[in-house]
């Protein structure tokens, strides 16, 4: 039997996936912990420095914790303190702890965020892989212990010189050297790193096969050629890059790319041959065990499949190649890395870099270059600091030319395709195929290998949508509709936050991405709050990298005197990208196949210094499904809201007629709408009796921050709206919300808790 050891890894895999399939692993909830100031101790396991509002923080990693005040805390918990194994701490003071010490720290209590809308981050889960279930802010350490790790605080020291070596040889590029070759992202130019990672690069900034490869196998030849002995040279090279390993973080990719490489120059000590998957099913299998959840980790992910595809997807596409250059076998390793890792980009970023492989093949061998002479560099600057910075002229070089690539890149037309999450039947036909490519590819001609490979590929790029989608985004204390239709239609409506930081960039395009939206028919701002629009510049900055790509800005058509700044401002800044900017007001509508929206507020050219009262009202129309968004309208703005609804339902049942000639009672009914999206959060100066018994809703969504400061909604408007018969549905307690109407019925699910 060919590779046993891999065979018994992937029945290792397998078995670890069904079982965490079928009894998936319970979820610890802190929730009533938020905010307790507590006691506890800890043994230092990492530390790292972050920079939090423009300032360096420290961030200390705590293992075998125990918390020694919980009389003082709030124990009506889901889950059991005993379960807290690991706590992150942000910490106030400058002492900074010596690794493997155990502390005494006391500070406040805060959960990591839950993902609360589809696709979006979650700091949860993230933190659960690295076995961290909470954190400590504003950290103050009361005690240390005399003993601690000496040899992990020495690795740290030197870490921390080289840092200090790094920014003076490497000046402006010091960020991304500090990235390259220590693991410390800390500084890390936050454009540059979004540059990278649309481009598909991003793991150069890591430290990964590719660098341990470079460092680790240079030093062994280097040894080999100064007649060391071959033990001598594998104990002495193994010993080096785990340090290395250790000074530099021990991410996945590195602890893999070490126990690989191990394997690599001890094979012939022990007269056998290096079989890299061999090598990579030990490493799986060591990773696993120690850590199932990583299972779910990007990084692992990404770090075993590109072996995978070299290990065994790459001889098929080689085989099937038209010719047999050396520029087409870097071309086919590329290629079956793109291919076999595309679940994974799919799976957690939503959109695919498809020049990512050409780009790789530029910057892969300029990552030799850059890191050795980066490493020359330091060694240098060691010795004679000037000549450490005289001789970082490649690394500049290199960096601009990265850079220059990148940009260009980004520049080219489908740079970026967006294709959303797949589903998990998607991802495993995906797999099915491509195993089958494996298995038999040797058996089918080259135009049909090529033709299974795109199956595939379509089989996890193909999204369904039918009926028509609602879905109120989580956005905390603010407002984000998006509403899509059967004919691919894409809307939203307002998009911005005054709780959530860089809500854009965080909650609204990881959605938009997740569901696979590469277009936004039309945007709606219904006012100028900020807790409405201020994502939106988030999403016109993206499309001017090539992403989504907004059609039309819907603005509400105010006088001047209501057109403030920042109404200018985004009206500028969309068309500078192209897109149209459309005034609307109350008596227009927009048609877009069977979905209708009628604007019944304002009335154009109107002037108030309330903003909230000149909200647009938009009143939504499919097939038998109607919805009445209302931005933030209150006061006056409700009141003629209700009698332009009310007026115009006499005249429709007097059977008046309109400028037109149309009757009135040929027009839809306001009346007994299927959605309200309650206005102004759920205020109490909104929503008024008259009005609901006028609209009758039978769904009432309300977007709120958890916790505002601003006591939404309030307790008056949701009994209001429980006396006119509608359901309730909340973002600050279910998440985002999703209204679907398909064949006649109508579903409401909360991301946080399903309901029908």
């Amino acid at each position: 039997m060919r590779r046993p050891i891999c065979l018994i890894g992937l029945a290792f895999v397998l078995i670890i996936v069904i079982y965490m399939y079928i009894t998936p692993l319970p979820e610890p909830s802190f929730e009533a912990l938020e905010g307790s100031m507590a006691v506890l101790t800890g043994q230092v396991e990492k530390k790292e420095y972050r920079i939090s509002y423009g300032k360096e923080i420290l961030i200390i990693y705590l293992k075998e914790v125990q918390i020694l005040n919980p009389k003082l805390l709030n124990l009506n918990l889901t889950s059991d303190l005993s379960e807290i194994k690991g706590v992150l701490c942000y910490m106030q003071d400058a002492k900074e702890p010596r690794l493997g010490s155990r502390i005494k720290v006391q500070g406040k209590f805060k959960e990591f965020a839950k993902a609360t809308n589809y696709g979006e981050f979650d700091s949860r889960s993230y933190y659960e892989i690295l076995g961290m279930q909470i954190r400590l802010q504003n950290g103050v350490i009361m005690e240390e212990s005399a003993k601690y790790d000496k040899f992990s605080e020495k690795l740290w020291e030197l870490k921390r010189y080289l840092i200090s070596l790094s920014e003076v040889c490497f000046g402006e590029d010091a960020h991304i050297m500090k990235a390259m070759l220590l693991g410390e992202k800390n500084g890390l130019d936050e454009d540059t790193k979004q540059l990278y990672q649309l481009n598909g690069v991003i793991h150069i900034l890591s430290i990964s096969g590719l660098h341990i490869s470079i460092i680790g196998m240079g030093l062994y030849k280097l040894l080999d050629k100064l007649r060391s002995s071959k033990i001598a040279s594998v104990i002495i090279s193994l010993c080096f890059m785990y340090c290395y390993g250790v000074m530099c973080g021990m991410s996945v990719s590195a602890l893999r790319a070490i126990i690989m490489f191990g394997f690599n120059i001890s094979a012939g000590i022990f007269g056998r041959t290096y079989d890299m998957l061999t090598a990579m099913a030990i490493a799986g299998i060591s990773i696993i065990a120690g850590q199932p959840l990583y299972l779910y980790h990007s990084g692992f992910l990404f770090s075993f499949g590109a072996i995978i595809a070299i290990g065994l997807f790459y001889p098929e596409v080689e085989e099937n190649l038209l010719g047999e250059t050396k520029l087409e076998k870097i071309i086919a390793t590329s290629l079956s890395i793109s291919v076999v890792t595309l679940p994974v980009y799919l799976c957690f970023y939503y959109e695919y870099p498809l020049y990512s492989i050409f780009l790789n093949l530029i910057i892969i061998p300029g990552t030799t270059v850059i890191v050795t002479d980066g490493l020359i560099c330091l060694i240098a600057a060691a010795f004679y600091l000037p000549l450490g910075k005289y001789l970082a002229f490649p690394v500049h070089m290199m960096s601009r030319f990265y850079e220059l690539s990148c940009n260009a890149a980004l520049h080219i037309p489908g740079s970026r395709s967006i294709l959303g999450k797949p589903e998990h039947w998607q991802v495993v036909i995906f797999i099915l195929i491509i195993s089958a490519m494996v298995l038999v590819g040797k058996k089918l001609t080259k135009l049909q290998f090529w033709q299974w490979i795109l199956v595939a590929i379509l089989c996890i790029t193909i999204r369904f949508q039918n009926g028509l989608t609602i879905t109120a985004l989580d956005v905390g204390q603010g407002d984000g509709i998006f509403i899509s239709d059967a004919n691919s239609g894409c809307y939203l409506i307002d998009g911005g936050s005054s709780s959530k930081k860089d809500v854009g960039t965080y909650q609204i395009l990881p959605f938009l991405k997740a569901k696979g939206i590469d277009r936004l028919d039309a945007v709606f701002v219904t006012h100028m709050d900020s807790d409405h629009y201020n994502g939106i510049q988030a999403l016109i900055d993206d499309m001017a990298q090539g992403g989504i790509k907004i059609e039309n800005l819907i603005m509400p058509e105010l006088g001047e005197k209501s057109r403030s700044e920042a109404y200018h401002e985004l009206v500028g800044a969309a068309k500078e990208t192209g897109t149209n900017v459309v005034y609307i007001n109350k008596g227009e509508a927009l048609q877009y196949g069977k979905l209708r929206l009628t604007c019944l507020h304002p009335e154009e050219g109107e002037e108030s210094d309330d903003t909230n009262a000149m909200s647009t009202v938009l009143y939504l129309e499919y097939e038998a499904f109607s919805a009445l968004f209302t931005g933030d309208l209150e006061g006056n703005g409700e009141k003629s809201v209700t009698e332009y609804i009310s007026g115009n339902k006499e005249k429709r049942a007097k059977g008046y007629l309109t400028e037109d000639g149309a009757k009135y009672n040929d027009i839809k009914d306001i009346n007994n709408i299927t959605l309200l999206k309650v206005a102004h959060h759920g205020s109490r100066n909104s929503t008024a009796k008259e009005f609901l018994e006028l609209v009758s809703p039978r769904i009432a969504l309300i977007s709120a921050g958890r916790d505002n400061s601003y006591g939404h909604p309030h307790a008056e408007t949701l009994e209001r709206l429980e006396n006119a018969g509608s359901r309730i549905y909340r973002t600050d307690e279910g998440g985002a919300v999703t209204v679907t109407y398909r064949d006649g019925r109508v579903r409401v699910e909360c991301f946080l808790d399903d309901s029908d």
